[in-house]
This record gives C-alpha cells, sequence and structure tokens, in this order.
C-alpha cells in the first residue's frame, strides 16, 4: 500500500488526510455509541453486541491514529 501526502481530491491513492478522516469518523461514531451505551438504549443489539462493536471501533481509532502518525512528514528540530 501505498501512502501519500497529496490532496485526497487530486489522487485515487490513499492519504494521511485519509486515514486521519477514518481516525476521526471512528471517533465519531465511538461517542455516538458511547452516549447511548450510557442511557442503556442499545438500539436493536444487545449490550455485548454494543460493547463488541464500540472495542472495534476503539481498536480501529487506535490504528488509523497510529498509522497516519507514523507516516507523516517529521519536522527536523
Amino acid at each position: 500500500m501505498e501512502v501519500t501526502n497529496e490532496q485526497s481530491e487530486e489522487t485515487p491513492r490513499l492519504t494521511i488526510g485519509d486515514l486521519g478522516v477514518a481516525a476521526w469518523a471512528c471517533s465519531e461514531l465511538f461517542n455516538y455509541m458511547l452516549s447511548g451505551y450510557e442511557q442503556e438504549e442499545y438500539g436493536e443489539m444487545t449490550k455485548e453486541q454494543l460493547e463488541e462493536a464500540m472495542d472495534k471501533l476503539r481498536v480501529s481509532f487506535v490504528k488509523f491514529d497510529a498509522l497516519a502518525d507514523a507516516l507523516s512528514p517529521k519536522e527536523e528540530v
């Protein structure tokens, strides 16, 4: 997989910005699900299914965020 720092709109390749958007989306969905979880509103899921889905989102966020950080150009000090 090749990751580029080009603008998302200008390349079909995965960009660091795309990874950031994926991490943000995982975070937002997790927070939305957490709100329902705290109110004991699980929708069509069981409590255990919601907990498992939230755990997968948390792990996905960490992976996307770490990958974006690792691939971002570092400033020399």
